[in-house]
């Protein structure tokens, strides 16, 4: 049995002295947030100096004014964030660099994917693993999605790839940050990621929602069409698809929930995995792990605002989705419940590899029962999530939303 944990100073925290040290690092830095400064930082830190398709601009400008009008964001938190615009930009650089170098990756074709759709803490990241297990099936470390181009490829002066060492070192960094994530949410190098980090590269997610509170963001990016940035995370693919196999992709993103018509649109052949699991147990589990991570970087905690604030974009999530699910083939399109999920991974799997007629064999059972057996849910102990700490009201929650509870008939489970 897994050890319990309880965030008992969650909404008044109690840092430990390297939190500290890092929050007043952060005040002490004096940060231009402009789109030029992330621009000409990507530019001297790569050598590099074409962006490709410039209309990215104009999203990083609104990004970035949003996260300026972030004031409880703390100067940690701001750190954060242009570092990783200025990663996105140096990424944009070397794929733009990457394609006059190697034409021939347009050959590359993106065959029947299998993608994972479904909310935020729902077993998404469960499901895309055990299957990333599969060695006939390509997927996405995490290392490799933070610089998705070997350094040694881009520039011949390079003789080594160091973007693992390096995710390691930041991920040793982070556990003596947020400790407690390893258990919520275990960002380990070697896990396998979602595709958003890629996404990312033409400024145009639903991440930076995760960072800070950027409403003006999270508007402009739902009022605009997806599909060209679709298009464009499937250029970066056939680029990893290139540089090295396989050739099968298995991907996940919960952002796809609210971006059926642009990912139907850009992988029509995929297989589609849709997990349910109850909003409630959704939005109390990311209210906590944010809200966690707000000791560091925001000035204050507020998980009363992160509970309303997501389960408001859940809401929206959902409501997009389920005016969508109607759009995906049945044939293309498999259910999987979190209970059921959880029940019976195996099963699970083979639901999945028969919708996208590919044989569950017995190397395929080898491989998956060896990666269940390392990874049992709560091996770095489970925090435990309490509602009372968010003041909110469950039968008034259930009631927002009674359509996905009647739609797609999920139990629940609070």
């Amino acid at each position: 049995m897994s050890q319990k944990i309880e965030i008992e100073d969650l909404a008044n925290p109690i840092l430990t002295p390297f939190q500290q040290e890092a929050k007043d690092y952060g005040e002490t830095l004096k940060l231009n947030l402009t789109t030029e400064a992330i621009l000409n930082a990507a530019s001297n830190n790569s050598g590099l100096k074409d962006f490709g398709n410039e209309a990215f601009i104009e999203r990083l400008e609104v990004l970035m004014q949003s996260i300026m009008n972030d004031e409880g964001l703390a100067g940690i938190g701001r750190f954060g964030i242009f570092n990783d615009q200025v990663r996105y930009a140096e990424n944009r650089l070397k794929f733009e660099k990457f394609k006059k170098d190697f034409p021939q990756y347009e050959n590359e074709v993106i065959s029947q994917p299998i993608i994972i759709i479904g909310l935020p803490r729902s077993g998404t990241t469960h499901l895309l693993n055990l299957m990333a297990s599969d060695s006939r099936l390509k997927s996405l470390p995490y290392w490799e999605t933070l610089r998705p181009f070997p350094e040694n490829l881009i520039n011949s002066s390079h003789d080594e790839d160091l973007r693992q060492e390096t995710a390691f070192k930041e991920y040793d960094s982070f556990l003596q940050t947020m400790p407690l994530l390893k258990s919520m949410h275990d960002m380990h190098p070697n896990h396998i990621h979602e595709e958003i980090e890629l996404q990312a590269m033409d400024f145009s997610t639903y991440l930076p929602e995760w960072l800070a509170y950027v409403p003006e963001w999270r508007d402009y990016y739902l009022a605009h069409d997806q599909i060209d940035h679709y298009k464009y995370l499937r250029e970066i693919l056939k680029a990893m698809q290139f540089i090295k196999g396989p050739k099968k992709w298995v991907l996940k993103s919960p952002q796809h929930l609210e971006q059926i018509s642009p990912l139907l649109r850009t992988f029509p052949d995929a297989t589609f995995v849709i997990t349910y699991r109850d909003p409630l147990s959704v939005v109390l589990s990311t209210s906590t792990m944010l809200s966690y991570g707000d000791r560091v970087r925001r000035y204050k905690v507020e998980p009363k605002n992160n509970f309303h604030y997501w389960q408001n974009r859940i809401k929206v999530l959902l409501e997009t989705f389920a005016k969508s699910y109607e759009l995906i083939p049945l044939n293309q399109r498999c259910d999987i419940f979190f209970n059921d999920l959880i029940k019976s991974n195996l099963k699970a799997v083979k639901r999945i590899y028969s919708k996208n007629s590919l044989e569950f064999n017995q190397l395929t059972n080898d491989e998956m029962r060896k990666y269940i057996n390392s990874h049992q849910r709560g091996k770095h102990g489970q925090v435990t999530y309490d509602l009372d700490n968010f003041g909110a009201d469950k039968s008034e929650f259930y009631k927002n939303f009674e359509f996905y509870f009647k739609q797609f008939n999920v139990l629940k489970e609070i």
